[in-house]
């Protein structure tokens, strides 16, 4: 049974709403019939179902009633209402256990609790399974089982768990009769009257208890403020009084023994309350100490404790004339007080003697003493560990005083099933703060009796309430519903296509008047069903056309309404902004066309206003997703209604002129290399022949300048051929002699014309033996192989050995043998990104290369056009700084003999 108490309006609000959800739970098992997940009515397990909830609900009415023998009752009520709903909503059919079988002989009570349990887990888990909907019933169930338990521990969380479930499984019965209107009226009509109830209920009930305990409480907070007084203002001021008494006897206290001390304490101290008596010479080290309540000398750890205390210092070395010290001596709570100790005739300046230190202990003996005197437990605590208790808390008082906690509180604490009201104050010490703290403890059976009753009384009231409104309610919305009912089946066959249904409903009220403009409205409808027809077919003929039209676009369509939206978004748009479709209608367009524009504009604003007359024309660079700019044309024109007055949006026609640039590039790029190239060798064929023309230079000079210009020519010869060559494979108009070619011979030819042209550098030759001739135009391939070496030598600055190697390979997947010719180089390199370029037309490295080195872009291209045209392939081996190797691939005239 609930404890009563500050609990008592949880516990009334966890009853009565878990009365209520488990017989709604009940009502909805019964009355839902075809209804999916757990609930469906009238069938067996629907039966179980609703009987649990049922059962569950007798168990908590009986409980929250708080009807005298009923305690036992009770849990065996609720666990076997748990079990019959878990069972209820398993629904498919039990399996039957095999195995091993361990029987462990338990209580009563716990038999109760394991019942409760193991129901509502496997009541949570099987209700789980039937899906999203039925999760609050699954929650509902686990904190129905879970509380069982946790009421063991703390009535409280008890209370709480089963509030949570029987919130969880009343949401669950909300959600279910929302497809009905007459049970959704009733649910909702319980549902506020019971919140109302348990608002009211709670609040009565607890300004009730509030009145009881609050007396109680101020009760025990006076007696442990004045105990806690006592302890650290009495007990040491008359430590220290005690111990000036002592101090008059001087030098005979550092020469007497326990005895002694015994013979002056109890000639001075007739009817004093001092437990003990220590006396410490000027080194602070004890002489002698004395226990009246065991006439003999104190344990020497006791004394070691007093004499580590602080106040003990400073009176022996004179800093203080009184002084005390609350103290924590083997668990107990020590009041020690002392004055230094001196001669009548001592000065101010002289060092005192040594010091008297008398004072009591607050034991358990103490404690029964005062809480005769007040008639209330006390319980009295040194830092976080109860030191003593009185005879009726001895038990638990070091548990009161972990509860309480430092400094002053008060409590409502539950302890082997006692209910107790606790107030404590705390002990102060003047130097260093809270020591300690003193309890008043009284328990609250007193006052149960009285709870209960009024916690029956308040229940008996929501019950009968919420049920009396629970009917009325349900009379109520038959009466309202059964119109509504007859209009929902008159809409439900207009769904089904039937718009000549009538409702009827014949009432006067505003159901009456929805009723006949549901007619009207059908009516309606039957007319416009046939013009909407009419016109979705030509809509659809319309936009079939439209779509047809805008996906067969080569460039990219976007249409944007006024707002600046986008509309329309052709699939050329789509690969152009590399974005699909979905993702952009809706979007403003400036979210969609993402790049730059000319005079640093954004694209949108480039392209002018949404609703603006002006036909707009701009070249801009678009961002694309993958983050790469595509240059592109853009047309952006207005768009008009059929009429022609008002301005529908903007559209947009875009083109891909990435190719377009490439080639104004290209040809730019050209036509500056060309005119340097040819000026290059022009100009030292003009200044040799100006000097020859214009003075005598003498034979030798005239030799030199002659050679120089033959060079210079031959070099403009050599540009001028290359361009020659190139437009003729270009148009087609360049014809080969492909033939059988001792590549062995060609690669000597050539390399002895270079040795002779650059007779400080270094050339290598090595050819494979037997290697076979390649079918190859011998002036074409030497024109590609010195272009190759030209190469070489050009970007080896420092100089370093060119290798020409011949020998048969395949090339790439191909297994094929071919003839490889290999021209490598230990020169600057080539980086990775410019080696996938480097044959191409036009192409050359950075800009600082090209005015370092020159060239037209032309000669790698050449050399690949010349290759591919005879059957063969190029490749590039490179790392930058470590030179290149251009190989050339070439088919053989015949195979290769026989290993």
């Amino acid at each position: 049974m609930p404890e009563a108490g500050l609990s008592t309006p949880l516990h009334l609000a966890a009853s009565l709403l878990a009365s209520f959800a488990s017989a709604g739970l009940a009502i909805m098992a019964l009355a839902r019939p075809g209804a999916s997940g757990p609930g469906r009515a009238r069938h067996p397990w629907d039966v179980v179902l609703a009987t649990g909830g049922l059962v569950y609900a007798v168990g908590h009415g009986l409980a929250g009633a708080l009807i005298g023998g009923s305690a036992q009752l009770v849990p065996w009520l609720q666990g076997g209402g748990l079990a019959l709903i878990a069972i209820g909503v398993s629904r498919p059919r039990l399996r039957a256990l095999s195995g091993p079988v361990v029987i462990v002989p338990v209580g009563a009570e716990e038999q109760t609790v394991w019942l409760a349990l193991i129901s509502g887990v496997v009541g949570a888990v099987r209700a789980a399974a039937a899906g999203r909907r039925a999760l609050p019933l699954a929650v509902g169930l686990l904190a129905w089982g879970t509380a069982a338990p946790a009421t063991q521990n703390d009535v409280a969380w008890g209370a709480a768990l089963i509030l949570v479930g029987s919130v969880a499984v009343g949401w669950w019965v909300w959600q279910a009769s929302t497809r009905a209107l007459r049970a959704k009226l009733v649910t909702a009509s319980v549902v506020l009257l019971l919140g109302v109830v348990v608002l009211i209920a709670g609040a009565l009930s607890d300004l009730g208890s509030r009145d009881l305990v609050g007396d109680e409480v101020a009760r025990l907070q006076a007696v442990s403020e004045t105990v806690a007084d006592e302890l650290q203002n009495v007990w040491p001021q008359d430590a220290v009084n005690a111990a000036a008494i002592l101090s008059e006897q001087g030098r005979t206290l550092l020469d007497a023994d326990s005895k002694r001390l015994a013979g002056i304490y109890n000639a001075l101290f007739s009817g004093q309350e001092q437990e003990f008596l220590i006396v410490f010479d000027e080194q602070g080290q004890e002489v002698a100490s004395y226990a009246p309540t065991t006439g003999g000398p104190l344990a020497g750890s006791f004394v070691l404790q007093v004499q580590g205390a602080p106040f003990v210092e400073r009176l022996v070395t004179g800093q203080r004339q009184r002084d005390a010290n609350l103290l924590s001596i083997a668990g107990a709570f020590v009041v020690a007080g002392g004055v230094p100790l001196t001669t009548p005739s001592a000065l101010p300046e002289d060092p005192p003697l040594g010091a008297v230190v008398t004072g009591r202990v607050a034991d358990a003996a103490w404690a029964s003493s005062a809480r005769r005197q007040f008639n209330t437990e006390i319980v009295v605590s040194v830092g976080n560990r109860s030191t003593v208790g009185s005879d009726g808390v001895a038990r638990e008082s070091e548990e009161i005083g972990r509860a309480l906690g430092g400094g002053g509180s008060t409590r409502e604490l539950t302890m082997d099933g006692r209910r107790l009201y606790a107030a404590a104050s705390p002990i102060e010490d003047r130097r260093v703060g809270a020591v300690g703290r003193v309890a008043a403890v009284s328990e609250a059976g007193a006052l149960a009796a009285l709870e209960q009753s009024q916690a029956r009384r308040l229940f008996l009231l929501a019950l009968v309430g919420a049920v009396l409104a629970g009917a009325a309610a349900a009379f109520v919305s038959g009466r309202l519903a059964a119109p509504i009912r007859r209009l929902t089946e008159a809409a439900a066959a207009v769904r089904e296509g039937n718009l000549d249904v009538a409702a009827d409903v014949g009432s006067g009220d505003e159901v009456g008047v929805l009723g006949r403009t549901f007619n009207e409205m059908t009516a309606s409808l039957a007319n416009q069903s046939t013009q909407l027809r009419d016109a979705a077919s030509v809509q659809t003929r319309l936009r079939a056309r439209l779509e047809a039209l805008t996906s067969s676009m080569s460039d990219a369509l976007v249409a944007v309404n006024p707002d600046g939206k986008v509309v329309t978004f052709n699939p050329a748009a789509q690969r152009l902004v590399g974005r699909d479709i979905t993702e952009v209608l809706g979007l403003p367009l400036d979210q969609v066309l993402v790049g730059r524009a000319p005079n640093n504009q954004s694209p949108t604003h480039a392209l002018g206003a949404f609703d603006g007359e002006d036909t707009v024309a701009v070249q801009l660079l678009l961002e694309r997703g993958d983050g790469r700019f595509v240059p592109t044309a853009v047309t952006a024109a207005p768009v008009h209604d059929v009429a022609g007055g008002q301005i529908l949006g903007r559209v947009l026609v875009l083109r891909d002129v990435t190719r377009d640039v490439e080639v104004e590039r290209m040809k730019t790029e050209f036509l500056s290399n060309v005119s340097h190239e040819l000026r290059t060798p022009l100009t030292p064929i003009k200044g040799y022949a100006e000097v020859l023309a214009r003075r005598d230079v003498g034979p030798d000079a005239t030799r030199k300048f002659a050679s120089q210009i033959l060079d210079s020519t031959g070099r403009l010869e050599r540009i001028v051929a290359t361009i020659v060559d190139f437009a003729a494979l270009d148009s087609g108009r360049l014809e080969l002699r492909i033939q059988p070619l001792p590549v062995h011979e060609l690669i000597d030819e050539m390399l002895n014309e270079w040795r002779a042209s650059y007779e400080g550098r270094e050339f290598r030759r090595r050819v494979g033996r037997s290697l076979p001739p390649a079918l190859a135009d011998p002036a074409m391939l030497l024109r590609c192989l010195d272009e190759l070496v030209s190469n070489a030598v050009k970007f080896s600055p420092s100089g370093g050995p060119i290798s020409v190697t011949a020998a048969m390979a395949s090339y790439g997947r191909d297994p094929s043998p071919l003839v490889r010719v290999s021209v490598r180089d230990r020169g600057v390199g080539i980086e990775p990104d410019m080696a996938k370029r480097i044959f191409s037309d036009f192409y050359q490295g950075d800009a600082s290369e090209t005015r370092h080195y020159g060239g037209l872009g032309l000669g790698l291209a050449l050399v690949r056009r010349i290759i591919e045209e005879m059957d063969g392939h190029v490749d590039l081996d490179s790392r930058p700084g470590a030179g290149s190797t251009f190989h050339l691939f070439l088919p053989m005239a015949h195979a290769p003999p026989a290993h």
